[in-house]
């Protein structure tokens, strides 16, 4: 039970008291209750305090839907793009993180490309009015709820000094914005491909991919950025599926690029490859000697 007495540090138990000689009253609601008892005690009391939003309704873990994150799971309509809470499981079912978000949705989906091998499913509740306390009252029930089913044991990705589940691999410049071809006018086909010449001339690094930095829309493009941030080079990202700005990108790229599929890397004006070609030169160095100045 040490891990959820380690859990109980970090919610805020408080500390031992010294012994005392004092008697100890026979009255079974004066006896000290079990740490994670407490938790829920405490947690409850905190819920029914005016402090705490009345407009956010609690949910318990075991009653979330849990969701297959296989294919295009991270998508599912059911996982909430507002505040909440949610819990991630691997192939097994096994729990292996539990966290709060402003945008579950987002989190969700990063934590489903940044760790594969550990993101089979999830469960949510969204909190769309809740403040932060809110949140942190709704994590703590369901910390409390899995510890109890668990027998004390923390998931992996909540344990002290595991940061897999909190460090963000392109966080550095993840609120870049991208680059926008065209300002929302209608434009033809052979327009839209002068206009990616003149981006990859213009920009020593772009990076075609769908979505954005901060909120990609598919693991090659999420780990392409993530690449390029941990090499700490300066590089434009052109989203592949905004219609208003970059019409029918998606297939004017196969004809400029003469590659099927996308993220795409351009330096120097020059394709570099897809997401494949990347990730292999990424670990072999060459992609470091290509595109960082010495």
């Amino acid at each position: 039970m040490q891990a959820s007495a380690a859990l109980g540090a970090r919610l805020g138990a408080p500390a031992p008291r010294p012994s005392s000689s004092r008697r100890v009253s026979n009255d079974p609601s004066s006896r000290p209750r079990p740490r994670a008892a407490s938790l829920r005690v405490r947690a409850a009391a905190s819920e029914e305090s005016p402090a705490a939003s009345s407009s956010v309704a609690a949910s318990t873990l075991a009653d979330a839907p849990l969701v297959s994150l296989a294919g295009d799971g991270v998508r599912d309509p059911s996982i909430p793009t507002t505040p909440g809470v949610y819990a991630i499981y691997d192939a097994d079912e096994t729990c292996q993180y539990v966290g709060l978000s402003r945008k579950v949705s987002a989190s969700v989906k990063v934590h489903a490309f940044e760790l594969p091998r550990k993101c089979a499913y999830a469960r949510c509740v969204a909190l769309p009015d809740a403040a932060k306390q809110d949140l942190q009252l709704q994590w703590k029930a369901w910390m409390v709820e899995h510890l109890a089913a668990s027998g004390g044991v923390l998931p992996p990705g909540n344990a002290k000094g595991n940061e897999l589940w909190t460090e963000r691999k392109n966080r550095g410049s993840s609120a870049k914005p991208n680059l926008r071809l065209m300002d929302g006018e209608a434009t033809d086909d052979q327009t839209l491909a002068e206009k990616c010449r003149e981006a990859v001339d213009a920009h020593e690094i772009v990076a075609f991919i769908k979505g954005s930095r901060k909120e990609p829309e598919c693991g090659f493009s999420h780990r392409m950025c993530a690449m390029l941030d941990e090499l700490m080079v300066e590089y434009e990202t052109i989203d592949a599926l905004d219609e208003r700005h970059n019409h029918n990108l998606r297939n004017v790229l196969k004809t400029f690029s003469d590659w099927p599929t996308i993220p795409q890397l351009y330096h120097a004006g020059e394709l570099v490859g897809g997401h494949d070609i990347v990730e292999e030169m990424h670990e072999s160095g060459e992609l470091r000697a290509l595109l960082v100045k010495k």
